[in-house]
């Protein structure tokens, strides 16, 4: 065992292995946090509401734009699945 003291101690002098014996529980903390990120994120599939900043505002209907339909413009009519919040918002489909 004599040996493996020696290499061992080897090693800890040298700054990379130090960072590299670190690194285990840096990635765990890490994938905790992504975990808890994707978990606030994940069943929220809308956009952001201006309101209440939860991602449920969706289209509830859509029309066209009645001024410049011509050119292609949608009117989508967004209601929060959260707070209720409803607003019109102009869209160019062309754009996507």
């Amino acid at each position: 065992m004599g040996i493996l003291e020696d290499v061992m101690k080897a090693l800890e002098r040298i700054p990379v292995w130090k960072r590299l014996t670190a690194l285990p529980n840096e990635v765990e903390a890490l994938q905790k946090r992504v975990a808890a990120l994707e978990a606030k994120l994940g069943p929220k599939t809308g956009q952001p509401c201006p309101m209440c900043d939860e991602r449920t505002m969706k289209v509830v209907s859509t029309e066209d734009h009645p001024e410049f339909a011509f050119a292609g413009l949608k009117l989508d009519h967004m209601r929060c699945e959260s707070c209720g919040h409803e607003e019109t918002w102009e869209r160019d489909p062309s754009k996507r």
